[in-house]
């Protein structure tokens, strides 16, 4: 029998026990595929506005996807051959070199390459017009256009080389392991001991230190400090979630096992003994798998968070569908008609005359910074009366309350987030000239300002008796008038495309300046849909990858600890016993790592909230919002990583049995 031969059929034999294995392979190389597709489809890089932006994303997602699969595919390289102990020293008794198994180790490898690339790159062509689709269908709305069905050659090309560079290295790396094998080592491989790992109280409260510290330095609401600090928080925790796994978590079973009333009892006994003595080979599979799931629930829950929100976030920064200031004597005829010619309903149309004033006051520094300084040539404020500002707030689409002022107070209107920014103005005196206001209370939307850094609101009657007194004014040094500002709200204004087209004719350039809701709609979906799409694939296949390693490494275990579940059964364990005791003994090693993970994720996420949430969704507390989308995608992974310890259960139990 040739080594090809034999290859063949070692694989044959193999197959069920590598099927998961295969499956992430190919599903690697299917998304390694359909993006460096979707980077060479002329279609889609058409549909894109931003087409550089799209092309990074994209390759910057591709390079992080090699390094893991590559990482994955060594580390399981090096599991397969150890659990191939035995038929390897088989080989070796019937006279076969080291070389030669290295190089049927290595055929393997490459027939297993040829097969996952060919079932990857096949399913990616085949699929490749729905995943465009897919794509376009999250980050682009208003798209109406046609995708053809392409083959890419230069897609294939590359998939094609960087797996079978990848195949290579693992082939290599399991011929040097093979080297170093020797045969009373592979004959005794089964019955030699991993080892008790009893753990370390010190390397436990150590782990739970670092990890605690990199939680507080994520929680602080400072974005400054969050920004300098993320590298060594990221440190702290992946250091910390390695020595918990590695010394910590032994020392909890260990402690775990002096409780005798529990620790005595029949499927706790079994369940926990095994786990502990897997605990060594197995603790850094499960720290990596924590922090791998870590960065796939935060990639899957920011993106869903960032794409649920953008509808909100986009009224929440720009308030009507559509607003401009300046022009409307000569522009608001040709925006009539514009609506008109597209059908389109108007529901509401309203027009102010922008003011400004600028009253004395003193310089107001936060976190060592000059925030504002109103002065005479400089800052002014965007000033309104109430009954201006509640009615331009009853025709925004967010969720502004009417404001009622007294007289003698004023509301100071901003879109900041500094923690504790209410106490640094509220209080603050307003001096004009016959009168001083003071600043009661603060509203955070930026709707208002309209060309302006700060916006003051004002009793009616403080309003009008400080612009009869020339303390608010409506018209440059020269005389020449500020522009008005006419806002609007009509039918379908996110996805009239023809509509917004001829808006942007009209304005662009004959304005002051002006927004309109699609503009920013799409301008959002385009990155925040593109994160999402590749959140899911990232996640996708973390979870496959990790998944399929603890199952092969727990079916490999079955096969060594299945005499043992021999002789418990002669001793009287029924099936009831043996499905708890099995239950016990994989419930850890999936759900372990999978809980650490949601924890880092969930202050991770506050991290995010801090840089980048809190800015987008005004809320009092943008976090529990944040949150509560997290814990949709947190259910999601936590159902399909459930799905991956049923299987894996099944096949343990179906092994244990043979």
């Amino acid at each position: 029998m040739n080594l090809l031969t034999l290859a063949i059929r070692n694989i044959k034999l193999n197959l069920k026990k590598y099927m998961m294995y295969l499956f992430s392979l190919s599903f690697s190389i299917f998304t390694a595929y359909s993006f460096l597709a979707l980077m060479e489809n002329e279609y889609v890089s058409m549909a894109f506005t931003n087409d550089i932006r799209y092309r990074s994303m994209l390759r910057a997602f591709g390079v992080i996807i090699m390094v893991f699969v590559m990482f994955f595919l060594i580390s399981s390289n090096k599991s397969f051959i150890k659990a191939r102990k035995k038929e390897i020293s088989t080989y070796a008794l019937f006279g076969m070199s080291n070389g030669r198994i290295g190089k049927l180790i290595f055929l393997e490898t490459m027939i297993v390459g040829f097969v996952t690339l060919v079932l990857g790159i096949g399913s990616g062509i085949f699929f490749s017009k729905l995943v465009a689709m897919i794509l376009l269908d999250i980050s682009l709305a208003a798209f109406v256009g046609e995708i053809a069905f392409t083959i890419d050659p230069t897609a294939i090309y590359i998939t094609i080389a960087i797996f079978i560079s990848i195949f290579c290295v693992m082939g290599l790396s399991g011929l040097r392991v093979i080297n170093k094998f020797e045969l009373i080592d592979l004959f005794k491989a089964e019955k030699v001991s991993e080892g008790k790992s009893e753990g370390s109280i010190f390397v436990l409260i150590l782990s739970l230190i670092l990890i605690g510290t990199g939680y507080y330095l994520a929680t602080i609401e400072d974005i400054k400090v969050v920004s300098t600090m993320s590298i060594p928080i990221i440190t702290l925790v992946i250091v910390g979630t390695y020595l918990f796994f590695g010394g910590g978590l032994p020392k909890v079973l260990s402690l775990v096992k002096r409780n005798k009333t529990r620790y005595y009892q029949g499927p706790n006994l079994i369940s926990t003994a095994a786990f502990s003595h897997r605990m060594k080979s197995i603790a850094a599979v499960m720290a990596t798998i924590a922090v791998l799931s870590a960065v796939a629930t935060t990639a899957l829950a920011t993106g869903f968070t960032l794409y649920r929100n953008v509808e909100k976030n986009t009224y929440d920064i720009i308030g009507w569908d559509m607003y401009f200031y300046g022009g409307q004597e000569v522009l608001l005829d040709d925006i009539y008609d514009a609506f008109k010619k597209h059908n389109t309903k108007v529901f509401d149309s309203y027009t102010t005359q922008r003011y400004i004033t600028r009253p004395e006051m003193e310089t107001i520094i936060i976190n060592g910074r000059e925030y504002m300084s109103i002065s005479k040539d400089g800052e002014y404020f965007r000033v309104y009366s109430q009954s201006v500002y509640n009615k331009l707030i009853s025709l925004s689409k967010n969720n502004l309350k009417p404001i009622d002022i007294r007289p003698g107070e004023g509301v100071y209107v901003h879109s900041q987030t500094f923690e504790n920014y209410e106490k640094h103005i509220i209080g603050k005196k307003l001096t004009f000239s016959t009168d001083t206001i003071t600043i009661t209370s603060t509203v955070r939307t930026g709707n208002l300002s309209f060309g302006a850094n700060h916006t003051l609101v004002l009793n009616n009657s403080d309003f009008e008796r400080f612009l009869e007194e020339g303390d608010i004014l409506d018209s440059y040094p020269g005389g020449q008038t500020y522009d008005k500002v006419t806002v609007f709200n009509y039918d379908t204004p996110l996805n009239n495309h023809g509509l917004n087209n001829d808006l942007n004719k009209i304005l662009n350039g004959n304005v002051g300046s002006y927004r309109t809701a699609y503009n920013h709609y799409n301008e959002s979906l385009e990155t925040f849909g593109l994160v999402c799409f590749i959140g899911f694939f990232m996640s996708a296949i973390f979870i496959l990858m990790t998944a399929s390693l603890l199952y092969f490494k727990q079916v490999m275990a079955a096969e060594e600890e299945k005499e043992q579940y021999k002789m418990l059964r002669k001793i009287g364990m029924d099936n009831q016993v043996e499905k708890r005791v099995i239950k016990k003994r994989l419930l850890p090693v999936f759900f372990i790592p999978l809980i650490v993970g949601i924890i880092h994720s969930i202050f991770a996420m506050k991290t995010a909230d801090t840089m980048v949430f809190s800015y987008m969704i005004p809320a009092e507390n943008s976090y529990l919002t944040v949150i509560a989308f997290s814990i949709v995608m947190y259910a999601v992974y936590a159902i399909i990583y459930g799905v991956f310890y049923i299987i894996t259960k099944r096949q343990y139990s179906r092994v244990v049995k043979q």
